[in-house]
């Protein structure tokens, strides 16, 4: 028998036999007992409920301020993309990690009812009616009523976030009926409370009117026949007990749980270096030992998976460069053999083919070269020196320098110094590498003048953006994710690593690049993370 089973058999064997070694005391005592028992059951009652609350205060605020699911969510909606992921299924893990029983998540602008943590089926404009309430309602506790059954109401706490334009409204919180967990019997849920009922707890709707409230009510009279009196002394003291043990072995093991959650959940967000004590001090040491293998094994297989997108990687790379290389290599050849041939035949026109074939030769050579400089430049891009850097003089020194031509650079910058703690060459050469190309397709859509190229810096909630806005003829939908690919390009004479070198810099700053394209009109956003 290890540890863990001796104390539950010593704890258990506790909580049967104190009740019946303390019955005589009970039966002396309860003579002494008064009427204010009845109120101190009451005051331990609002006291479990006033923790309740805090629970559920402290779970709804958790939520809105660091759960993956809510992140992942806000994220996707601020990209505006169509979402892979059960968020039902998702938001149903949080809200049960949480301690709730019921777990709204809404779009604060439309009421839409993204996703439900507890089974429950959306009806009407149930989700636009949650919104406004939680509107109301702010930080206050407030009641929820989706129908006459004591589970179709809610006792419940909300909040909002707001993130890269995406606005969402969380609403979370327990059942009537679990309220009355402690005492179902005792503890009644009732729209008015008599002279002689103990109030426990008020309840009110969003607006802050009046709904109803928690009673106390005991289950027998303390001035009935003594034997009853007796008898209910030694449930309460058997109860007692029972709450006394059973909190202990809740705290011991609720360490050992909260834990390996805690431990679980840095796992989940890409922690692999997580481990737990596997000691005989911990409540589950075969789970701990399991579980530190698994992060083991975690830690060897991401390196592996790296080690294989590396070559994979790298593969695809040789590839491109290689059809790359054999493009300049055909006319080269041709320009040759047609020397050559025209020499053997005493061609007359010899000097002027000689002429012309070795001007292209010269032209495809400096091409290879330029092909080769551009691959070295990809393959030997130094790790960025981050510093304290000023974005608004980097974007305002880039704008200046491309601010005249036939499609100028206008720049929308804020007042004050927006700082980001960046490699300020590395992202000067991903303004330029943006710039260029955003005016070569505004000069290419507008060969007659008219092209225009803006550049904005805005700095939001965490993040800071930069946007280079072109009115060119734009990128089709299906070469959108295709044009950060290494050698591919779209200008003739062009080497197709330019932003393949932008993505790898952003991403190694922590950031991302998006682009949204439509007939005359392209954006491309760098995203970075504040200072």
């Amino acid at each position: 028998m290890n540890r863990f089973s001796t104390r539950i058999v010593v704890l258990f064997a506790l909580v049967a036999t104190f009740p019946v070694a303390l019955t005589g005391i009970v039966w002396l005592g309860v003579s002494h007992w008064g009427a204010g028992t009845g109120i101190a059951e009451a005051e331990m009652a609002r006291t479990q409920l006033r923790e309740l609350d805090a629970q559920r205060k402290a779970a709804v605020s958790r939520l809105c301020r660091d759960d993956l699911a809510v992140d992942t969510l806000l994220d996707e909606r601020a990209r505006e993309r169509p979402s892979e992921l059960d968020y039902d299924r998702l938001f149903r893990g949080s809200m049960q990690a949480a301690g709730l029983q019921a777990l709204w998540v809404l779009d604060s602008l439309s009421g839409e009812v993204i996703a439900t943590g507890h089974r429950h089926k959306v009806l009407g404009n149930e989700g636009a009616q949650l919104t406004r309430q939680a509107r109301s309602a702010g930080d206050r506790a407030y009641v929820v009523t989706l129908g006459d059954q004591e589970h179709q109401r809610f006792l419940v706490r909300s909040c909002s976030i707001a993130r890269g334009g995406a606005h969402v409204t969380l609403i979370a919180g327990h059942r009537f009926s679990d309220l009355r967990r402690l005492d179902p019997r005792q503890l009644v849920i009732t729209g008015e409370a008599s002279k002689r009922d103990e109030v426990v707890m008020e309840l009110v709707d969003a607006e802050g009117v009046p709904r109803g409230a928690v009673v106390w009510r005991p289950r027998f009279d303390r001035r009935g026949p003594p034997l009853l009196l007796w008898i209910a002394c030694v449930a309460v003291l058997a109860l007692g007990l029972a709450l006394m043990f059973g909190g202990y072995l809740n705290r011991w093991l609720q360490s050992s749980v909260d834990e390996l959650t805690a431990a679980a959940t840095r796992v989940g967000r890409g922690d692999f270096d997580t481990t737990l004590r596997d000691g005989p001090r911990g409540a589950f040491p075969a789970t701990a030992t399991a579980f530190n293998r698994m992060t083991r094994d975690l830690r060897d297989a991401r390196e592996q998976l790296r080690q294989t997108e590396r070559i994979a990687a790298w593969q695809d790379i040789a590839k491109s460069l290689a059809h790359e290389l054999k493009n300049p290599l055909s006319p080269i050849r041709l320009s040759i053999e047609t020397l050559r041939k025209a020499r053997e035949r005493s061609h007359d026109d010899f000097d002027t083919l000689f002429d012309e074939s070795t001007k292209t030769i010269l032209q495809e050579v400096e091409r290879l070269r330029n092909i080769v400089d551009e691959f070295s430049r990809f393959a030997r891009l130094p790790a960025p020196k981050l510093e304290t850097t000023d974005l608004r003089e980097v974007v305002k020194q880039t704008a200046s320098l491309h601010a005249k031509g036939d499609a100028p650079v206008t720049a929308n910058l804020p007042g004050e110094p927006v700082e980001a703690f960046v490699d300020a060459d590395q992202i000067t050469q991903v303004l330029h590498n943006l710039v260029q190309n955003a005016r070569d397709a505004a000069r290419e859509a507008h060969p007659a003048g008219g092209g225009t190229v803006g550049l904005a810096l805005q700095k939001k909630a965490g993040t800071i953006t930069i946007r280079v806005e072109d009115n060119g003829a734009g990128i089709p939908a299906d070469q959108a994710e295709a044009i950060f690919e290494p050698y591919y390009t779209r200008k003739e004479g062009g080497t197709g690593l330019g932003l393949a070198i932008t993505q790898r810099i952003v991403t190694e700053h922590g950031g991302r690049i998006d682009v949204e394209s439509r007939a005359g009109r392209t954006v491309f956003t760098v995203v970075l993370p504040h200072a």
